[in-house]
């Protein structure tokens, strides 16, 4: 796992997300896949465990569900 500090930055960019207008702007589909793909990535480079990868993919499938509702 890498350090605290960029553990916690990388996470505040993940949930900016939901204040970016670019972001916004997308499809839903869109904004699940990057949410994912993020979460992914920052898994793959040892930023978050599983637990907290878990809780990004079930927070992207809620607001994908949200979106889309």
């Amino acid at each position: 796992m890498t350090t605290d500090i960029q553990q916690v930055n990388e996470m505040e960019a993940w949930h900016a997300l939901l204040n970016d207008s670019e972001f916004e702007a997308g499809s839903p589909e869109y904004r699940y896949e990057t949410r994912l793909a993020l979460a992914d990535n920052m898994l793959e480079r040892r930023v978050i465990d599983c637990a907290e990868w878990r809780e990004l993919v079930e927070e992207a499938v809620a607001g994908y569900a949200g979106d889309v509702g």
